[in-house]
């Protein structure tokens, strides 16, 4: 099985899409439909070849970041760029409904990838980057998880340590039994079964189902930027671990489970 690819800095492919979410609207607004392929080739060339060849996220990484803290987390770069090659095949065929005079259909499919690059950029919630996470599932494939800088060090979200400096769960959301907050959308086919397979495993404990888009705020305080993200707390809300993706979720089960016996 090959190594994972370094992880890298989530802020920049959301830079990326935050800048097509805007160039693709006002293109529309304005009727200039030669925007569509030129952005097309930037999506390209940052899918393709790496950041670095890729305009806005090499501005990125050159102007924007070293003006930045380091990363809270780093992100496997797989699924968004699986999410910017789609993005590709969606702007590749609209330029093509524009050359043969279908104007709508053009504009319909760039506005497409423009809303989804807005919900990516402002939510975190990148639909491509899900769908690359289900089709590696199906295929039994590598995992796919978060790694989360604490401290200075890096951590595996699949078994992360529990160290962590998070935002104690809100006094709204506590029961007086450690807490399980599931960030979930309406788009996440796994997220009932977590919900499901956390409430088996771990009865004494109170699971919470949030929906991203009603929780923004909350969300955005655990830099949630897939569905699922789970937070484990105490019973005093005060978080123990931060899981993202659903594997990251089963591992933390597991490894639940096995204390357990142990103590036992």
């Amino acid at each position: 099985m090959a190594a994972a690819p370094t992880p890298i800095d989530p802020r920049g492919p959301r830079t990326n899409q935050a800048v097509l979410a805007v160039v693709l609207v006002l293109g529309f607004l304005a009727g200039q439909w030669l925007v569509v392929p030129a952005f097309g080739v930037v999506l390209f060339l940052g899918a393709a070849f790496g950041p670095k060849w890729g305009p806005v996220l090499r501005f990125y990484g050159a102007f924007i970041k070293p003006k930045l803290k380091p990363p809270v987390e780093l992100e496997d770069p797989r699924p968004p760029r699986f999410a910017a090659t789609v993005g590709v095949a969606f702007l590749g065929a609209s330029t093509l409904a524009f050359v043969f005079g279908a104007t709508t259909l053009g504009w319909t499919l760039a506005l497409i990838v423009a809303a989804l690059a807005a919900a990516a950029a402002t939510t975190g919630i990148c639909v491509g980057c899900e769908m690359y996470v289900l089709l590696v599932r199906l295929r039994g494939g590598v995992r796919v998880v978060t790694i989360e800088r604490e401290e200075s060090e890096l951590v595996d979200a699949e078994r992360p340590e529990r160290k962590g400096e998070w935002k104690p769960v809100p006094a709204a959301h506590r029961t007086g039994h450690p807490i399980w907050l599931v960030f979930t959308t309406e788009f996440c086919a796994v997220c009932p079964r977590i919900v499901e397979q956390i409430s088996a495993q771990q009865p004494g404990d109170s699971v919470i189902v949030l929906n991203v888009a009603e929780h923004l705020d909350l969300a955005s305080a655990y830099k949630v930027r897939r569905a699922p993200t789970v937070i484990y707390a105490d019973a005093d809300g005060t978080v123990i671990v931060r899981l993202a993706g659903a594997e990251s979720v089963r591992a933390e089960l597991d490894g639940l489970a096995r204390e357990s016996v142990t103590v036992a």
